[in-house]
C-alpha cells in the first residue's frame, strides 16, 4: 500500500476542516430553567406534584442536553413555609431548609421576592450568606442606620446584574421586586427605572438580556412595554399560576407556585443577525419524574426535623382531626379567585369559636397549602395550611365600613392574598346580606377577622387598621387557644 505524501495529508486536513461544521458555529445555544414562588420542598397532593428532588432531576437531564443551563428562581422561597416557622437547635429555622435544598438543586441566580423580607433582618442576612447561588436586584436596598445601601452576600454587595458568557455570547440577568413589604430595614428605588438604568449600563456589553422579576403581571407588562422593550425574556414571579405572554418583542413567563411546573427556555443567539430565538416549554413536575436521591435525602431530613419540632409545640402531626369524603380545596389558583370550601370553613371556624358574632372574614392568602386535602385530615395538614398562625379579633364596626370591606375583599382583591372568604355574609342581586338579613349601613356589626387583616396587612384593605381601637382581643375562646390553627382544628373535630 502506497503511503500518501505528507503535503497531500496536509491539504486533506485543511479541506476537511473547512468543510466540516465548526463547534463554535454561528448560533450559540443555552437553556434557562425557571421557577418562582416555591414554599414547599416536598411533593404535594399526596406526593403527586411538585418536589424539589424532582426539579433536581429535570435540571440534571437538561445538563445532559446542553452544559449551559442557568437555573433561575424569581423570588419568594425563603418564606413563608411551615418548616420555616419551626425551631431547630434552639433557633427558628427561618428558611434555612430552603437555602440548603436550593443549593443542592443547583440554583444559579435569584431575585428577592417580597416574602423574603418577612424574616427578621438578621435571619434574611444569614440566609443570603448561606446561599451558594447569586442574589441580584436593581431596586431593593438595605436600610441601615438611616442610610440606604446595597445588600451584601458574604460581604460582597449585591450586583445590579449578573453576566454569564456562553461561547463568547454574554447574557445579562437583572431584575426588580415589587415594593410591597415595608420591613423597617428595607428601602426601594423605582421598580421600572432601576431596570432601565441597568439595561442602559450594560446594553453595549451583552448580546442577550433577561429580566428576572418579582412583580405583578400588569407590572411586567409595563416594564417590557414602556421601559425596557429590549428585553428578550422576562422570567416573572409573584403570580402563582403559570402564564405566558408576549409584550412587544419580550416573552414573559411565570410557572406555577411550589414547582408544580417549571418553565424550560431553549435560547439560540445568531451571531450574524444578532437575533435571539426562544423555544419555551412548561414542564409538569409530577410523579412521572424520578426524585434525585441526594436532594430527596435532604428534603427528608428537614421533614423529620419539622415533625420533631411540632411535637415540642404540643402538636401531634399525625393525629387525625377529621375524616371526610369531600375534597378541601386549598389551591391558590382557587382560593384567591372565588369562594372555596376550605377557606370558607376557616371563616366558619371563627364563628364556632365566637358564636355571638354576626359575620367572619378570612384572607385567603393566609392559607399557604396550595394543595387539596381529602380523607384523613391531620394536625400536620392544618399546620402546613396556616404556617403563619396568628390570632383573630372581634370588632364592632358600622355597616357602611363592613360593606366597603366586603366589596374590596371580594371584587378588588380577586387573584391576590387579600381576597376574602366569608361566613354569614352573602351578596345577592339587591345587595349584601348579613346572617340572612339585608345589611344596614347605619347598623353596627360584630365581625371576626384575622389580626393580620386588622393590622392593615392586606393590599387594598389597609384602611381597616383605622378601626383597631374598636377591636377586642382574647388569648382564648371557651378554652380554644386564639390561633387560627387551633381554632380550625377544634372546629374540624366537631365533624
Amino acid at each position: 500500500m502506497k503511503r500518501i505524501p505528507l503535503f497531500l495529508l496536509s491539504l486533506l486536513f485543511v479541506f476537511s476542516t473547512a468543510c466540516s461544521p465548526k463547534k463554535s458555529s454561528n448560533t450559540v445555544n443555552f437553556i434557562v430553567l425557571q421557577m418562582n414562588d416555591v414554599y414547599e420542598i416536598a411533593p404535594l397532593e399526596g406526593g403527586k406534584v411538585g418536589g424539589m428532588a424532582r426539579v433536581a432531576t429535570v435540571r440534571k437531564n437538561l445538563l445532559k442536553e446542553n452544559p449551559n443551563v442557568f437555573t433561575i428562581l424569581s423570588g419568594d422561597f425563603v418564606s413563608p413555609s411551615l418548616i420555616g416557622t419551626l425551631t431547630y437547635e434552639g433557633e427558628k429555622i427561618a428558611g434555612k431548609h430552603m437555602v440548603e435544598v436550593m443549593n443542592a438543586v443547583g440554583v444559579d441566580i435569584v431575585v428577592p421576592g417580597n416574602h423574603e423580607f418577612d424574616l427578621k433582618e438578621n435571619e434574611i442576612q444569614a440566609r443570603i450568606d448561606e446561599s451558594e447561588f447569586e442574589w441580584t436586584t436593581t431596586n431593593v436596598l438595605h436600610a441601615v442606620d438611616g442610610k440606604n445601601t446595597a445588600w451584601t452576600q458574604k460581604g460582597r454587595a449585591f450586583p445590579d446584574h449578573i453576566m454569564k458568557s456562553v461561547d463568547g455570547v454574554d447574557v445579562a440577568f437583572f431584575g426588580s421586586t415589587l415594593p410591597f413589604n415595608n420591613a423597617p430595614y428595607l428601602a426601594y428605588t423605582d421598580k421600572y427605572e432601576s431596570v432601565k438604568a441597568v439595561y442602559n449600563k450594560v446594553k453595549e456589553e451583552a448580546e442577550v438580556f433577561i429580566g428576572v422579576t418579582h412583580l405583578k403581571k400588569v407590572e411586567d407588562d409595563s416594564l417590557a412595554t414602556y421601559f425596557v422593550p429590549e428585553l428578550d425574556l422576562l422570567l416573572g414571579g409573584h403570580d402563582h399560576a403559570h402564564m405566558k405572554y408576549t409584550y412587544g418583542n419580550t416573552l414573559m413567563t411565570k410557572a406555577d407556585a411550589n414547582a408544580k411546573t417549571v418553565y424550560v427556555h431553549r435560547l439560540s443567539y445568531n451571531k450574524t443577525t444578532g437575533k435571539t430565538s426562544i423555544a419555551s416549554e412548561l414542564i409538569p413536575i409530577d410523579d412521572s419524574v424520578v426524585e434525585d436521591a441526594d436532594v430527596k435525602a435532604l428534603v427528608d431530613k428537614w421533614v423529620n426535623i419539622s415533625n420533631e419540632s411540632m411535637a415540642t409545640m404540643g402538636y401531634t402531626p399525625n393525629e387525625i382531626v377529621m375524616t371526610t369524603t369531600d375534597t378541601l380545596d386549598g389551591r391558590e389558583s382557587s382560593i384567591r379567585y372565588r369562594p372555596t370550601n376550605y377557606p370558607m370553613m376557616t371563616a366558619e371556624a371563627f364563628l364556632f369559636a365566637v358564636p355571638n358574632a354576626d359575620l367572619a372574614i378570612f384572607n385567603s392568602g393566609s392559607i399557604r397549602l396550595d394543595d387539596e386535602l381529602t380523607g384523613t385530615i391531620t394536625e400536620y395538614d392544618i399546620l402546613r395550611s396556616f404556617p403563619f398562625g396568628g390570632g383573630i379579633s372581634i370588632i364592632d364596626i358600622k355597616g357602611d365600613v363592613v360593606q366597603r370591606i366586603l366589596e374590596t375583599g371580594t371584587v378588588t382583591n380577586v387573584g391576590i392574598g387579600g381576597y376574602l372568604q366569608l361566613a354569614n355574609a352573602e351578596k345577592k342581586s339587591d345587595g349584601w346580606y348579613i346572617n340572612g338579613a339585608k345589611l344596614s349601613t347605619s347598623k353596627f356589626y360584630k365581625m371576626l377577622l384575622p389580626d393580620f387583616v386588622l393590622s392593615g396587612g392586606e393590599a387594598n384593605l389597609e384602611f381597616i387598621k383605622d378601626y383597631q381601637n374598636q377591636a377586642i382581643a382574647s388569648s382564648d375562646f371557651n378554652g380554644i387557644k386564639n390561633d387560627v390553627r387551633d381554632i380550625v382544628m377544634a372546629y374540624f373535630r366537631e365533624f
